[in-house]
């Protein structure tokens, strides 16, 4: 799918944002956590996140200008070092003042290196390909991050060190890095971008690609919802809490290891197309939740699809943004997933709260059909542009 030399860069990235993946997936959890064993609640946790996603909003629009500035090799392990700085120190504070800052830094210093990895891949195969090729990507660091909280289990049996070990996992993310080619060259892209944008302005890239930043922000909001109140959900059901806990654990399943098969059909069938019956798919699953999760040998394989057609949403925004920019346009690009992704993980989770302490756990499913709806509707808006 990519030749030789570019191949070697994507193995590169890929591995190093995997990477970051693991370090993501265990310090939350292990943030969380360590607060609550200091006599902390939720509520604490909440503002915790929320710092941090408020970080990664000031990273993301940071990170266009400083690697036009920099180049984004350098922007990127400058960030890694910031990352895994700001994770070791938690091991040395008490303040929350302290906390709220490390936290904020570390949202700032992660924004980047998701802004530009994907951007940089965006940048490898031709059109062609494309959708194989990120699919890969994305694969590569949903399953890093599912062994993220098997790390913060291991690490609760070493207080002392725990948050020394997560900033270290960050730093095996900077040799892959370091060695791929920053340079300009020719690449498929690169020969065969006249028909992209490449000077497209952030207003622009909404107004004349609006499914990118409305699939960024279905599966943020679906992934945060998900893990947060569909145990919720399955518990009100009538499961069993281990039951209710492998639910989410079969739905990120899907979303892990089914974006080959979607960036597959992508490349065949039209980018275009597959995103926007990933949408319908979406909207004709969801409806069923509440049927399918009380039906034996079959909710988890309905969980898994569910979670397989969501996953690819965002893949196809992903690939969007490659097919359809170039240059700092593609950088912009892939700025507006980074920060519609902590916008929707913020507010996503808590009009859900709201609404299902309002109307019950039932209300979950409409919450997201509402999502899934408006970004189909985002796909004929685009379609139309």
């Amino acid at each position: 799918m990519l030749e030789r030399h570019l191949l070697r860069d994507f193995l590169a990235v890929t591995a190093s944002v995997a990477v970051l993946g693991i370090g993501v997936g265990s310090t939350l959890p292990l943030a969380a956590l360590t607060l609550t064993a200091h006599g902390f609640g939720p509520e604490v946790v909440g503002w915790m996140v929320a710092v941090s996603a408020l970080g990664g909003v000031l990273g993301t629009l940071a990170s266009p200008a400083a690697t036009l500035r920099f180049g984004r090799r350098r922007v990127m392990l400058c960030c890694v070092a910031i990352a895994a700085a700001s994770v070791m120190l938690l091991q040395y504070v008490d303040s929350l003042w302290a906390w709220a800052a490390l936290r904020a830094l570390f949202g700032a210093s992660m924004a980047p290196l998701f802004v530009l990895g994907e951007a940089w891949i965006n940048t490898l195969p031709g059109d062609a390909v494309r959708g194989r090729v990120v699919a890969i990507y994305s694969t590569s660091f949903s399953l890093c991050q599912v062994l993220g909280p098997l790390l913060s289990n291991a690490l609760t049996g070493a207080p002392n060190q725990a948050f020394l070990i997560c900033g270290g996992v960050f730093l095996l993310g900077i040799p892959g890095i370091a060695v791929a080619q920053d340079a300009s060259i020719a690449t498929p892209d690169a020969l065969g971008n006249g028909a992209k944008d490449a000077a497209a302005s952030w207003l622009t890239i909404v107004r004349t690609a609006p499914a990118i930043v409305a699939g960024a922000g279905l599966f943020a909001a679906f992934d945060n919802i998900i893990l947060s109140f569909l145990p919720i959900f399955a518990l009100d059901r009538g499961l069993t809490q281990g039951r209710a806990l492998a639910a989410v654990i079969i739905v990120f399943l899907g979303d892990a290891t089914l974006q080959f098969a979607a960036g597959s059909l992508a490349d065949r069938y039209g980018r275009a197309r597959v995103h926007r019956l990933s949408g319908l798919a979406m909207c004709v699953l969801l409806p069923l939740l509440p049927v399918m999760i009380a039906v034996p040998g079959l909710w988890e394989l309905y969980l898994y699809l569910l979670g397989g057609v969501a996953g690819s949403v965002y893949t196809l925004s992903m690939v969007s943004s490659g097919e359809r920019f170039s240059g700092a346009a593609l950088l912009r690009a892939s700025g507006l997933i980074a920060l519609t992704w902590n916008l929707a993980s913020s507010v996503g989770p808590a009009a859900t709260g709201v609404v299902m302490q309002r109307l019950g756990p039932s209300a979950m499913t409409a919450v997201l059909w509402i999502m899934a709806l408006g970004f189909v509707l985002a796909t004929r808006a685009e379609r139309r542009a």
